[in-house]
């Protein structure tokens, strides 16, 4: 396993709150989207993002990684266990948020397709990625 992709226990990972703000960006052809889940911090925002990830769907991930931008994020966190497909539109998005002043943690596993975009492209090592050792369906966020 690579240095910068710890795996870590639940009990470890980075908390959500129930209650904090919550906001879905969806797009507006095919199926992706991009849930803003509540963290403990307002500077470190939660991703998660699920779908098929390419030139029409795509805006909904740069919405929400804009959005946290603008709130002026110290840390986001993308959840992309649940993404099925990402071409080099979905890849520039990830590689344009991970330039800004928060950068952008990769939270995982990784699902296959998505670690093969990574290395055919090069780009794995650009991305700090956090693994949840977790049942298959919980979430591991506490």
């Amino acid at each position: 396993m690579e240095a910068n992709n710890p795996r870590i226990p639940s009990s470890e990972a980075p908390r959500v709150s129930l209650h904090s703000t919550r906001r879905v960006y969806r797009a507006v052809n095919g199926y992706a989207r991009v849930e803003r889940a509540g963290s403990e911090t307002p500077s470190t925002w939660f991703l998660r993002a699920a779908g098929e990830f390419d030139s029409d769907t795509v805006p909904c991930l740069r919405e929400a990684l804009g959005d946290a931008r603008r709130d002026d994020a110290e840390r986001i966190l993308l959840d992309v266990s649940r993404v099925g497909f990402g071409d080099s539109t979905f890849l520039d998005a990830l590689v344009e948020a991970r330039r800004g002043p928060a950068g952008l943690v990769l939270v995982g596993p990784l699902p296959f397709q998505i670690r093969r975009l990574f290395e055919i492209t090069g780009t794995l090592r650009l991305f700090p990625l956090v693994l949840l050792a977790t049942d298959r369906g919980a979430s591991g966020f506490v």
